[in-house]
């Protein structure tokens, strides 16, 4: 296997093992177990602990980026509306990723996290500028939809956004 083969197992890896127990609890060797190859073997692709929890999170914008251009290229007229649709392919295909991001948005204490976070965060903000056209209040509901979808996802209540009345149906009376 080539080694940027190897990279990308080990961050599927680190995205699995992140988004059960997040950076602190998960150890570098737990997640070399997984993805079948030796610790020293991670740390010397990542260097640390720290470096490939931000490679995670590249890694996580990397595939959102992809799929918001590629989804607002086969639908300029209505590109919100595509990459919002890509967006929730994206959630129910990968829930690993998607709970590794949920983990990285509260590390936002470290400093280094952060930062990546928040350039990651802008990044596909500004994508979604771009790539639709779409006024800055536009785009701010936009994003806003995409962490309730987030949210309700993380929580498998997802239901819940095309059907908002469900938890108000069938409750008992006072």
């Amino acid at each position: 296997m080539k080694a940027d083969e190897r990279r990308q197992q080990i961050l599927e890896a680190a995205m699995v093992e992140f988004s059960g127990g997040g950076f602190d609890s998960v150890s570098v060797g737990a997640i070399a177990a997984r993805a079948g190859v030796s610790q020293p073997y991670v740390f010397r692709l990542f260097g640390t602990k720290k470096e490939l929890y931000v490679a995670c999170i590249d890694e996580r914008t990397r595939q959102i980026r992809e799929a918001f251009t590629a989804a607002a290229s086969t639908s300029p007229t209505d590109a919100l509306a595509a990459m919002a649709a890509a967006y929730d392919a994206l959630l129910a295909e990968d829930p690993e990723a998607l709970r590794c991001q949920l983990q990285a948005w509260a590390m936002t204490s470290d400093p280094e996290i952060a930062a990546a976070t928040r350039s990651s965060y802008l990044d596909v903000w500004r994508d979604v500028h771009r790539l639709s056209g779409a006024t800055g209040e536009e785009v701010r509901e936009f994003m806003a939809q995409g962490m309730l979808l987030t949210v309700l996802a993380a929580l498998e209540l997802p239901h819940l956004y095309t059907d908002p009345d469900a938890p108000l149906r069938d409750q008992p009376q006072e």
